[in-house]
């Protein structure tokens, strides 16, 4: 797997092993083992996907979610 690929999977997966908890950019980038850019990227992409949601906003902090339909 191409190392942004798994990134992504890595993200995805930190995100379903934290569900239904929200996280937040820095907290998905450390327990994933990316850098936060990196995370922030990823999550734009997967929000846009709609694999995960924009569940909170707490001052300039960005807490994502996984979908669950």
């Amino acid at each position: 797997m191409m190392k942004e690929q798994h990134s992504r999977a890595k993200i995805l997966e930190v995100l379903n092993e934290a569900y239904p908890r929200d996280l937040s950019i820095g907290e998905v980038a450390k327990r994933a083992k990316v850098s936060r850019s990196t995370a922030s990227m990823w999550l734009r992409v997967l929000v846009a996907e709609r694999r995960i949601e924009v569940s909170r906003k707490v001052g300039n902090a960005i807490f994502y979610r996984l979908r669950k339909s």
